[in-house]
């Protein structure tokens, strides 16, 4: 009886969202007292965000067609979810480590958030199912 706006696929993006732009401000606060070059720091957590929310997207979409039966575990792997998802946290922490290191640090911290959401979902609840017995 979980309705579409309930699906945690879908609520996860925004959970994300809303998380990052707390440990935004936390970052601004850290970067300001320790002297660090706040645009670095903001550029790199924002594009590991991004890279992490559409290596999620990635994810829910190849286990999707897993589980519909679309193709096999090795299709899933060679056709492009997990190469593509490690291409894409190759190229960005690239990118990021080229900008400096407080950059890439960032982006490590970024690339994190989904994990964060999805590990604590009693802290940051995703509708539906809590974990709480009635």
């Amino acid at each position: 009886m979980t309705k579409i706006h309930d699906d945690p696929v879908r609520l996860v993006p925004k959970r994300v969202l809303s998380l990052s732009a707390v440990v935004t401000v936390i970052l601004v606060v850290i970067s300001y007292l320790f002297r660090w070059p706040i645009s670095h720091v903001l550029i790199g957590f924002w594009v590991g965000v991004i890279i992490g929310l559409i290596s999620f997207r990635l994810m829910t979409i190849s286990a999707k067609k897993l589980l519909d039966r679309e193709s096999g575990i090795l299709a899933t792997l060679v056709g492009g979810s997990f190469i593509g998802r490690l291409g894409l946290y190759i190229i960005g922490l690239f990118l990021m480590v080229q900008i400096s290191l407080h950059a890439f640090l960032a982006a490590a911290v970024g690339l994190s958030m989904v994990g964060i959401v999805l590990r604590f979902r009693n802290i940051f609840p995703l509708g539906g199912n809590t974990g709480k017995v009635d």
